[in-house]
C-alpha cells in the first residue's frame, strides 16, 4: 500500500524463494510442487491461537524497584532488597591470531 505516494517494494521471503536461494531452480520447483500437493490434499490443519488470560488476586509487584518480601510464618519472613541495575552486555573482544 503506498504511503505518501511511495509504493512499498519490500520483498517478503516465501518458502519457494527460500528454496530457490538455497537449492537453486530445482529446489524451487520441488517446493512449489509440494506446496501444491499440500493445498490440494488439505491435510494440514490451520493453527489456532488461543487467547491466554491469567487472573491474579492482586496487582503484580515490581520487585525490580521494591524488592521482595516472602512470609514464612507469623514470626519469620525473608526480604531481598532490589538489586542495582547492571550495564548492557558487551561482546568479548577476541585477540586476532
Amino acid at each position: 500500500m503506498p504511503v505518501d505516494g511511495v509504493p512499498d517494494i519490500s520483498i517478503e521471503p516465501t518458502l519457494i524463494a527460500t528454496a530457490r536461494r538455497r537449492h537453486g531452480v530445482a529446489g524451487a520447483a520441488l517446493m512449489a510442487g509440494m506446496l501444491g500437493m499440500d493445498e490440494a490434499l488439505g491435510l494440514r490443519k490451520k493453527k489456532e491461537e488461543a487467547p491466554i488470560v491469567v487472573s491474579a488476586a492482586t496487582d503484580p509487584l515490581d520487585i525490580d524497584d521494591d524488592g521482595i518480601d516472602v512470609p514464612i510464618d507469623e514470626q519469620t519472613s525473608v526480604y531481598a532488597p532490589p538489586q542495582p541495575r547492571s550495564g548492557p552486555l558487551k561482546k568479548p573482544k577476541h585477540a586476532r591470531r
